[in-house]
């Protein structure tokens, strides 16, 4: 504990001591109050002929009353502290109430977080062999998942979408290209945001150079001519993207095959990304 800590409370034990004693002196002085005004309402003549009436006035009834008023107004005070003190109780429980809750839901925040964790891992070879699987049947050169999250919002509220290449696939022929696809903002890709509502797209990098030159000299870097990409949905929403390249765009099979194989590993993934989500 500081010096500002314990400055901080007697300032605190100050203010709620004064605050009190204010509010007590004030009851007393309005039971002062009301039994000067109902006295008077009772004996007219104390007001009419003070001199006469305090003669023969008996002091002793005085004392009777105001003993009576005196344990009234303490009776007030007693029970209005009662009430007081109930009321802080209440509050100290609804707050525990509250501090409790919150553990409980960051203990289930936790718990959900090594359940996910765990489905993700157990997931993570199933996805990788159906990528594996998807390179043979095709002879292409990568197969990739580009996973969408909401890294941060605008100052507009806003989210601002980005994407990870989180499992990746490649022959021999290529090298792994995750790191270039790290973290990247999706908003910047003018061809990304003109072919998600198609849900998936094929064709040449020299198709997708005249949509978005940024984009195209990308996958040039990593030895792409030709490309495949379907929207992979899982039950709330869409989870990212499934893709396949080849370095060759003269050495690619037909689409309509390209196209069955990778609608089909779609289904699949799909299912197992969801189960982690």
């Amino acid at each position: 504990m500081t010096i500002r800590d314990v400055r901080e409370a007697k300032e605190s034990l100050e203010k709620k001591t004064t605050k009190g004693f204010g509010y007590f002196m004030k009851n007393i002085l309005m039971i002062i109050l009301i039994f000067i005004c109902i006295f008077i309402a009772t004996n007219p003549n104390c007001v009419m002929h003070p001199t006469e009436f305090f003669k023969d006035f008996d002091r002793n009834s005085l004392w009777v009353v105001g003993i009576l008023f005196a344990a009234i107004g303490g009776f007030y005070q007693l029970s209005k502290s009662i009430a007081l003190a109930d009321k802080a109780e209440l509050s100290e429980h609804r707050i525990n109430d509250y501090e409790k809750a919150i553990e409980r839901k960051a203990e289930q925040d936790k718990e959900k977080h090594a359940s996910l964790l765990h489905k993700r891992l157990e997931a993570s070879p199933l996805i990788a062999n159906e990528l594996k699987r998807l390179i043979i049947e095709l002879d292409s050169d990568r197969a990739a998942i580009l996973e969408m999250h909401n890294g941060t919002n605008n100052l507009a509220g806003l989210p601002c979408i980005y994407g990870d290449m989180i499992f990746e696939e490649i022959s021999p022929r290529v090298h792994y290209a995750r790191d270039e696809f790290k973290n990247f903002n999706l908003a910047r890709l003018p061809f990304v945001a003109l072919h998600y509502k198609d849900k998936g797209w094929i064709g040449s990098v020299d198709e997708i150079e005249k949509e978005d030159a940024y984009f195209a000299a990308k996958l040039r870097m990593v030895e792409v001519e030709y490309g495949v990409c379907v929207v992979l949905e899982g039950i709330d929403g869409p989870l990212g993207f499934l893709t396949v390249f080849f370095k060759d765009a003269k050495e690619v099979p037909p689409k309509a095959k390209i196209m069955a194989e990778i609608n089909h590993s779609s289904q699949i993934i799909s299912t197992l990304l969801d189960t982690t989500d």
